[in-house]
This record gives structure tokens, C-alpha cells and sequence, in this order.
């Protein structure tokens, strides 16, 4: 019965196997045919029988994010205004803000500058980014929890940064 199952077995694999053949054009490019042509190699695949089906895993969630009540923060910025103009040679853009309820301790801020996360995640609510480029920039502050998760998010702020230059020195 088993040496039946392997010619089985055997069977299927060589009617899936298809053969493939490489040859280079005048230019050198490789090329890949199911047809052979002058000057082709024949290339030697193996196939693999696919093993036992897979089963859907089930995202288990952890038991404490299950009793915990995360708590609802309000995140606002302060400091740049919306639509406020920033001057700084070195682009830097002090970041004030405002957490309420206060924040808990595995909750972490992070700051997000043109979409992309600009600071590290951290507990204080004052930022200071360096190296800002002059411009218009979108400015949003996002609260994180101990599972890397998403839990609350400012309004977007917009503001500019203008860098002092010699014909424009005000």
C-alpha cells in the first residue's frame, strides 16, 4: 500500500514540474522560456509537495489588556499655534503639550511630524526637535500603550518654519 501511495506520490509531483530553459540574448540579458531554442540550457527545478494544510492562528489577547480600562486622554499642543510661523536657523521647534487625565505609566507620547514618528516614545509632555526643514509641517501627538497600540491622538497642527537669510532677515 505505501509503494503505491509513493508512485502516487511521484506521479503528481512530475506532472506538476514543468521544464524551464535559460538562454542570453546579444545583449547578455538571461532569459527564461518553457520552450527550448538554440543555445538554451535545460534548468533542473524542484518541486516540493505542499505539507500538511495550515491552520488559522488566533491572535490571542493578552489577560491585563482584557481587565484593564484604558483611560480616555484628551492630547492637545500647545506650542507651535495652528498656523503659527516658527524661526529657527537650525530648525529646531520646541513642542509643548497637554495630556489630560494625566498620563499612566506604561503609556507612552510620541510626536508625529509629516507623518512620520519624529521622537522617541517617552512619558513627558514637551518635545525638541532638531533639524527641521523650513517650511509648512503637519504636527500630531499620539498616545501609545505597553502593547505598541494606537490609544488616543491630537488634531493635527500646522505650522511653518521660517529660517532667517541674508535677503530676508526679517
Amino acid at each position: 500500500m505505501n509503494k503505491l501511495i509513493c508512485c502516487f506520490v511521484f506521479f503528481c509531483s512530475s506532472l506538476q514540474a514543468q521544464q524551464v530553459y535559460l538562454s542570453v540574448d546579444k545583449n547578455g540579458v538571461p532569459l527564461y522560456s518553457d520552450q527550448a531554442v538554440a543555445g538554451s540550457k535545460k534548468l533542473e527545478l524542484k518541486v516540493s509537495l505542499p505539507s500538511q494544510p495550515t491552520q488559522p492562528v488566533a491572535q490571542i489577547t493578552p489577560l491585563a489588556s482584557l481587565t484593564e480600562n484604558v483611560a480616555s486622554y484628551q492630547l492637545t499642543i500647545l506650542t507651535p499655534a495652528m498656523e503659527a510661523t516658527v524661526i529657527s536657523n537650525q530648525g529646531e521647534v520646541l513642542v509643548q503639550t497637554e495630556v489630560q487625565p494625566t498620563l499612566a505609566d506604561q503609556h507612552k507620547l510620541r510626536l508625529v511630524l509629516d507623518n512620520i514618528q519624529h521622537s522617541p516614545l517617552q512619558q513627558s509632555s514637551n518635545f525638541r526637535m532638531l533639524g527641521v526643514e523650513r517650511g509648512e509641517h503637519q504636527l500630531q501627538l499620539q498616545a501609545i500603550d505597553q502593547n505598541g497600540k494606537l490609544i488616543a491622538e491630537s488634531t493635527i497642527t500646522t505650522f511653518y518654519l521660517r529660517k532667517t537669510t541674508i535677503a530676508s532677515p526679517k
